[in-house]
């Protein structure tokens, strides 16, 4: 015992000791690793305060400010760090923070572009990158209020309602814009779909986006979580999110239509109350849901025009073809494999077999087709490959004609075609072959057959027939075929009836599924957990905890309550020690509906209660 206590020690002391050089000596950061970064919104209005950040992520010395010459400095540099260490998996990690921070006021309209700023790290000088900021002249607004009126709102009892929306368009609306409004069918376009909104944005539901119907499309950016930022719109500041950006492809002529995106926005207002400790408190708030519709777009796309050449194949872009054989010398019946390789930037997803004049005494496989395609806002790059297989059957000499490839060049707007050399295979006789003047032809096919050279054989007569085999019908086998599938019938229908009876028994059914539907509506709580949703997560829970209640004992959850809970699962031979634990997490979870940041241990603590609680629950109650 005295040993180990004294292994104990020695390793305490060894943690000490580290932990002290850590706090002494720090963990230098990687050179590679340093980076030092400006953020600052992007559009401001005239006579409003904003903040401009520059972070470095390890120790610096010798800040260097930029020049502010189109802005008043209000306040800074303030300076302030942070720093942390990690074990995981026994390696140590620290994260340090630097900031410097600046509050400025914009003075006049404009854009204007703060130079970059320098601190210097590890003996290294590092620089941020320039921002610029446009300043449009409109109604001001202060920041710091409005980012003093957000902390308010989330400190603030929430109440959500449906009622109709009370904002002007102006206020709040989401559009979709493309980058062309007129193209060739089988040109790109790139739509973007976003929330422009002046008010305080709570949350979204029931998003439909547009089925972009006659369009092929490709999602070139969907976020997760949509990120707000401010954006100057015909002079006025919006605070914008990007809700999807897609690559569209119109498939036919004429003039397509971009159908409307309807979404849900929840937005935060403000309830007037006559108690005075409301104020004190940061006041009441309510959310409000606003349906919002974007407009219509029109997308008016050209037909190709006309005199395509015959061997066009789809291709609308800008391409290069190259091909290729890997054998220019081979013997009769050995493969060899023509590569065709088109590149470039188009529609190469759409780009059909190419039409190759092969010679006829070859046997061709269909090709196999390889695409090595990027999809960005540039449009489809990369290439597509085509590998023909072929088999000359026969000795000689074979050539394949030039290769053609037509497209339709969108940047000239004429059709081109591009042009391979020929290719030449020398095929020698192989080792089964025959002379052609031994009185036998052999034709190689694929069955490798051999025929001789006369049309019929001798028949033989004969004068009895015997029957070879026995006939299926009237046998054995041929009854079980029939015995066997009803046999397998009845046992269905057995089967089936069993669970039927067994199943009309609803309240055995519940008792048997109850935590089954428990964990669902605890993996419907843990999404909401983490999108943040603490009103949607703490509902959740207590469905989850009041209808495994409901299914297990076989009472209705409006007969339930925590008064009688109690005593019911005193019947079921349930421990005080459960039931008390039962009664503090529905106690919690019903609190934390009202008052989030009250409850102790955060939504992570609760769930991971709730989960254990039914668990235990679950092995005590049969």
């Amino acid at each position: 015992m005295k040993s180990i206590n004294l292994h104990k020690v020695l390793k305490l002391k060894q943690i000490v000791i580290l932990t002290l050089l850590l706090s002494v000596f720090g963990i230098p950061a990687f050179a590679d690793d340093v980076t030092f970064t400006a953020n600052a919104p992007r559009a401001v209005e005239v006579g409003e305060q904003f903040r401009l950040q520059f972070t470095l992520n390890a120790k610096g010395s010798n800040f260097s400010e930029p020049d502010f010459a189109d802005f008043q400095v209000l306040s800074g540099p303030n300076t302030s760090s942070s720093s942390s260490i990690q074990w995981v998996n026994g390696k140590m990690s620290q994260n340090t923070s630097n900031t410097f921070t600046y509050i400025l006021l914009a003075t006049k309209a404009g854009t204007f572009t703060i130079p970059a700023a320098t601190v210097k790290s590890g003996g290294k000088t590092y620089q941020s990158a320039p921002i610029t900021i446009e300043v449009v002249a409109g109604s001001s607004q202060n920041t710091a209020s409005s980012q003093q009126q957000q902390q308010t709102n989330n400190q603030s009892n929430t109440q959500t309602t449906t009622i109709n929306s009370d904002l002007s368009g102006d206020d709040l609306f989401v559009a979709i814009t493309t980058d062309k409004k007129s193209l060739y069918q089988g040109q790109y376009l790139v739509a973007t779909i976003k929330l422009y909104t002046k008010k305080d944005v709570a949350g979204f539901e029931d998003v439909k986006f547009p089925p972009f119907t006659g369009f092929w499309s490709s999602d070139l950016e969907a976020p997760q979580q949509v990120t707000l930022q401010r954006e100057n719109v015909n002079g006025q500041i919006y605070t914008t999110g990007l809700l999807k950006k897609v690559l569209l492809m119109p498939q036919r002529s004429g003039e397509l239509t971009i159908d409307p995106m309807e979404i849900t926005i929840l937005t935060r207002t403000r309830v007037r109350s006559n108690n005075p400790f409301d104020d004190f408190f940061g006041g009441s708030y309510r959310t409000v849901q606003n349906k919002l519709i974007s407009k219509p777009v029109k997308i008016n796309v050209e037909g190709l025009p006309a005199g395509k050449p015959a061997d066009f194949s789809g291709g609308i872009g800008n391409f290069t073809l190259n091909a290729s054989v890997d054998k220019n010398s081979v013997k009769a019946n050995e493969a060899v494999t023509l590569k065709v390789k088109i590149s470039g930037s188009g529609n190469l997803k759409f780009i059909n077999n190419l039409k190759i004049d092969f010679p006829p005494d070859i046997d061709v496989y269909d090709p196999k087709t390889t695409q090595n395609i990027k999809t960005s806002e540039s449009g489809m790059s990369g290439s597509v490959t085509f590998d023909y297989l072929f088999i000359p059957r026969y000795a000689g000499n074979y050539r394949i004609a030039p290769i053609t490839f037509s497209y339709f060049d969108t940047k000239t707007k004429t059709y081109k075609t591009l042009k391979t050399n020929e290719f030449n295979i020398s095929v020698e006789k192989g080792e089964n072959d025959a002379e052609a003047n031994s009185g036998v032809v052999q034709a190689l096919t694929k069955e490798d057959v051999k025929f001789i050279g006369k049309d019929i054989r001798y028949i033989k007569p004969t004068t009895k027939l015997e029957r070879k085999q026995e006939l299926l019908f009237g046998s054995a086998l041929f009854y079980y075929c029939y015995l066997i599938p009803l046999l397998l019938f009845i046992a269905i229908i057995i089967f089936r009836l069993a669970q039927i009876r067994q199943n009309a028994n609803q309240a055995a059914v519940k008792n048997r599924k109850a935590n089954k539907v428990s964990k669902k509506r605890l993996r419907v709580a843990a999404k909401h957990m983490k999108q943040g949703q603490e009103a949607q997560f703490y509902d959740e829970l207590l469905k989850a905890i009041w209808g495994y209640l409901s299914d297990k004992l076989s009472i209705p959850v409006a007969n339930l309550s925590k008064d009688n809970v109690s005593d019911i699962l005193s019947e079921h031979s349930v421990n005080n020690e459960l039931i008390t634990e039962l009664i503090d997490l529905l106690n919690s979870c019903e609190f934390a509906r009202y008052a989030p940041s009250a409850v102790s241990g955060g939504m992570d603590e609760i769930f991971r209660k709730a989960d254990k609680t039914i668990s235990k629950l679950d092995q005590k109650v049969k």
